[in-house]
């Protein structure tokens, strides 16, 4: 069986809307799970949506 790459979740920058891949965090199993980053890259916030909540977030 061939090994399928995992997809990183995806978090917006509510600032400035940069999009940054999720920090995986190592879970019993091998899985993972992912939070936003501490804080964004572009502005320095630390307020992030998730990608596919995007569209229907109003701030």
């Amino acid at each position: 069986m061939a090994h399928v790459a995992e997809e990183p979740k995806r978090y917006v920058c509510e600032r400035c809307q940069v999009v940054h891949a999720g920090t995986p965090i190592h879970e019993s199993g091998g899985d993972h799970s992912f939070e936003p980053p501490g804080s964004c890259g572009g502005c320095d916030s630390s307020s992030f949506v998730e990608f596919g909540d995007w569209v229907h977030h109003h701030a």
